[in-house]
Order: C-alpha cells, then sequence, then structure tokens
C-alpha cells in the first residue's frame, strides 16, 4: 500500500536524509517537478515543505537557480541549570559574541514590576543583548533589572554583555534560577528580523527569575528567545 504524502512528513523525510548525509553543503536540491514525481504529489505541497525547511535553515533558495542545501545542522544542547548562557557556551567550547542592542526603560504599571516584587515607583530598566555564533544571530536575551537594587542602570544599561557578571559585581553572588518556562512561540516581526528567521517557524522561549540567596530577593526576570533550528534543552 504506497504512502499518502503530505508537505509535513515530505519535509521530515528531507530532514532525515539531510542528517544521513544524503546531499552535500550547497548541493542544488532536486526541482519542484522531481520531488512532485518521487512523492506523488503536487508541486504546490513540494513548495511547502520547502518553505518549510527554508524556514527552518534547512535549504536556501537563489531566484533562477532553485534550492539548495545550507549544510548539516549540528544542534546546541543547553542544560536547564544555574549556569549562565556565557558560562554554559564556555563549557561546550563553542564562541559566542554577544551584542548589546538596547536599554530602555519600561511602563510603570507593566506586569515585570510585580513579578520583579518592587513598587511602581521604581524605574525597571529592559537590557537587551544578541547572541552570534559564526556570524549568525541564535538568540536574543531580555534582562529586567530594578533600579533601586542597581543604582547605575540607567547609565551603564547600553554597555551591559552579560548580566550574569554585572549582578555579581553588585554583590548578588549566590543565585539560583526559578519559575522557569520553556514554550514554543512564534515571534514578533522585530524579534524574527533580529534572529533572521524567515515566515513563522516557531522558537523556543524560556522565561526565568533569579534569585539571590539566602535573602529571596528577585534580582532579575528574564525572556530569552532562542531559534529552534539551534538548541535542544535538556530537562
Amino acid at each position: 500500500m504506497s504512502k499518502d504524502w503530505t508537505w509535513e512528513t515530505i519535509a521530515d523525510t528531507l530532514i532525515k536524509e539531510f542528517k544521513q548525509n544524503v546531499y552535500k553543503k550547497d548541493e542544488k536540491m532536486p526541482s519542484e517537478n522531481k520531488m512532485a514525481v518521487r512523492f506523488g504529489v503536487t508541486r504546490a505541497e513540494i513548495r511547502k515543505a520547502y518553505d518549510r525547511l527554508k524556514e527552518e535553515g534547512y535549504i536556501y533558495s537563489m531566484q533562477g537557480y532553485g534550492s539548495f542545501f545550507s549544510g548539516k545542522r549540528e544542534k546546541i544542547y543547553l542544560a536547564m541549570n544555574n549556569e549562565s548562557f556565557s558560562q554554559k557556551m564556555a563549557s561546550l567550547n563553542i564562541p559566542v559574541e554577544t551584542i548589546n542592542i538596547g536599554c530602555q526603560k519600561i511602563r510603570k504599571d507593566s506586569l515585570i514590576h510585580s513579578m520583579l516584587k518592587v513598587d511602581t515607583s521604581i524605574d525597571v530598566y529592559k537590557v537587551t543583548r544578541l547572541r552570534i555564533l559564526d556570524k549568525e544571530p541564535i538568540a536574543i536575551h531580555i534582562s529586567y533589572l530594578a533600579e533601586n537594587l542597581f543604582p547605575c542602570i540607567s547609565q551603564e544599561g547600553t554597555s551591559i554583555t552579560s548580566v550574569f557578571d554585572y549582578i555579581h559585581n553588585y554583590g548578588y553572588t549566590n543565585l539560583v534560577s526559578d519559575n522557569t518556562q520553556l514554550t514554543v512561540s512564534t515571534l514578533t516581526k522585530k524579534e524574527r528580523t533580529l534572529l533572521n528567521i524567515k515566515g513563522y517557524a516557531p522558537s523556543l522561549v524560556l522565561t526565568s527569575r533569579c534569585i539571590s540567596q539566602p535573602l529571596e530577593r528577585i534580582v532579575e526576570i528574564t525572556r530569552t528567545m532562542y531559534r529552534s533550528d539551534k538548541f535542544i534543552f535538556k530537562l
């Protein structure tokens, strides 16, 4: 009995072939017509499969020339523990560049104030960093810090690349992550642009709060967006 192919199962099959080295890096993919014959489906179904593979970074297209395999993609395994992102990358011998792309004061009535357990009269700042690997963006890290704990954040925020080190420099050294949540979500247009994500491919979004012990003081709220084609989390 022949299999009823859909664009989803076709994409999954091609991903398996990528991992089995059926295609070489930058090798031209079969045309939509050839793939349609192979799987017994319409060209429209193949086009959907190719679009998904483009969104996930497996293939790229050149107008007038077709689609090409971008190379076997090895995902980075991240453990969910109390280490900073930089520490995790260093332990894996993965050189990651961090670019601070902004520090701004958030609204007084923001939900973040209640999450940090600070009064709305206290200024809270959002520090955003972009993580780069091999000249390619892989993650956006957002930290929310209250000015009562970090009095110079308004002046220093735009120069921070490691919030973990920044918090330590203020004397909060015994840090643990708490209330951690990992979800799969689509991003805003701006976030997709920063991460160079095509279309609406889902991303891994990790939210948590950082607590300084033994005082149980909440020093940071984080929201991190990871490219799903780059990372796998070890729970």
